[in-house]
Order: structure tokens, then C-alpha cells, then sequence
């Protein structure tokens, strides 16, 4: 295709620079950013031997103002409360009753699922759920992975991995983030700020990942 030029070495995606024409509006609705709904409570309660599953009030959406804050480009240990909340709550079981495991999923990251397991013990911590989100999303994106998406998402795509090496303090750590190519995250496009999770009709251990 004229102007798409995709570069691979040993299986890593260097995506082509995007059509300085492309606008995010372009998207079909189907793969835009999440956009937090006034419904959340369409998502029926769902239960673990009768019990109905509660998420951990850090980790459930609170508006354009998050518990935690979180880019999810960064690794956890970045993660500051951003109200005066003590950090000893990512060390609490990120749902009640506390689950052995539970899988994240994103209309953008289509079959890839993120699932979160206990560092520690038996049951997800906030920790582990915020850990496994920046794990699972700094995994290598495929050639076939990006080809399969829409042209709008490809530059979208291409965009969020220009943005993230170029955001490297030094030009060496820049090339080095540069030549690990495409990552699952940037198929988030711009959306990258943790907003929370809502439980998914999918199954009792699964959640949706609301990023903004």
C-alpha cells in the first residue's frame, strides 16, 4: 500500500509515520477511546458461590478523577493516590470476596486479555492488578497484529509509539525504547489514564479496563 511501510526485526513492529491528516474522530465507534458511560450500573452484579463481587473502591471508576493515578505506559511503582488515601490499599484485596485470579479486557486489545494473579498469598491485591496491567501492555505487538487493525488504528497506533519513545529523558534511552518497536499499549492510541474497572458481563472474574 503506498505510503504504508512496516518494518520488522525478528518479529518486532516498527510502525510507518502517521498521515499528518489523521484525526482521532476518524475512528469507527467500535475501536474508540473508552468513554465513560452514565451507566454503569447496565453492569448486573455478578456473584462467586453466591456472593455478588464487589471491586475494591480504588479500583472502581470515581469520574474524571481517579483514586490512583496511573499512566499505564509506567510501570506501578509509579502509582500516587491522588487524594489522601494511604498507600497500604494496594496491599488489599482488589475485590471482595477476594478472587484467586481475574482477567482485564479492552475493546482495543481485542484478543489479548490481561490477567491479574496474586504476587503473594491467594487473592489479587490492588497491586497485582495494577502490576499485570503494565506487564501485559509492554508485551511486543506482531506484524500480523498490526496489520489486522483498521487504518485509523494503525495511526493511532504509530502515533502512541512515536510519543512513547520520544518521551525518554536521554537520546540513548529514546533508541533503546525506539528499537524494542510496537507494544500492546500503544494500541490504546492516546488512552492511557487508568480510570478504574467495571465487572463485565464475560464471566464472575472478569472486568472491563477503563482507560481515558
Amino acid at each position: 500500500m503506498p505510503g504504508k511501510h512496516v518494518h520488522f526485526s525478528e518479529d518486532v513492529v516498527f510502525p510507518p509515520t502517521p498521515s499528518p491528516t489523521f484525526s482521532s474522530t476518524s475512528l469507527p465507534s467500535s475501536y474508540g477511546p473508552f468513554t465513560p458511560p452514565n451507566a454503569f450500573n447496565a453492569y448486573m452484579p455478578l456473584n462467586v458461590g453466591g456472593q455478588p463481587i464487589s471491586v475494591h473502591k480504588v479500583l472502581e471508576y470515581a469520574g474524571p478523577t481517579p483514586f490512583l493515578c496511573f499512566d499505564v505506559t509506567l510501570p506501578h511503582q509509579n502509582v500516587k493516590p491522588s487524594i489522601n488515601i494511604p498507600v497500604s490499599v494496594l496491599l488489599e484485596p482488589a475485590t471482595k470476596p477476594g478472587l484467586p485470579s481475574l482477567v482485564l479486557i479492552h475493546p482495543r486489545l481485542g484478543r489479548w486479555q490481561i490477567t491479574a494473579r496474586p504476587e503473594q498469598g491467594k487473592v489479587v491485591l490492588v497491586r497485582d492488578v495494577l502490576s499485570a496491567i503494565y506487564t501485559s501492555l509492554r508485551q511486543q505487538a506482531t506484524a500480523a497484529d498490526f496489520e489486522a487493525l483498521p487504518p485509523p488504528m494503525q495511526d493511532e497506533a504509530t502515533t502512541a509509539f512515536s510519543r512513547r519513545w520520544m518521551r525518554m529523558p536521554t537520546h540513548e534511552t529514546k533508541n533503546v525504547e525506539k528499537s524494542k518497536g510496537l507494544k500492546r499499549v500503544d494500541f490504546l492510541g492516546g488512552a492511557v489514564t487508568f480510570v478504574g474497572i467495571s465487572q463485565s458481563q464475560s464471566g464472575p472474574n472478569c472486568f472491563n479496563l477503563l482507560v481515558v
